[in-house]
């Protein structure tokens, strides 16, 4: 049985603040944009991806929450 393993390579973020919007209940919001670089069979991509501070705060928990279990077996 052969699976694919996807790596991440590389990670970069950026933080920002929503200065204008069609909308004004957005106006002012946080957000973080997260760029990974993934490797997967010899090929590279990115995969973009923008959240809340918030969500970016629950996907740093199940983050550190995985790195645990990890541990746990090695």
């Amino acid at each position: 049985m052969v699976q694919n393993i996807t790596k991440i390579v590389d990670v970069s973020w950026r933080f920002g603040v929503t200065a204008a919007s069609s909308e004004s209940n957005n106006v002012g919001k946080s957000f973080v944009q997260l760029k990974l670089n993934l490797e997967e069979c010899g090929k590279t991509k990115n995969v973009f991806v923008e959240m809340t501070i918030s969500e970016f705060y629950q996907f740093l928990h199940d983050l550190e929450k995985a790195k645990c279990n990890l541990d746990l077996l090695v």
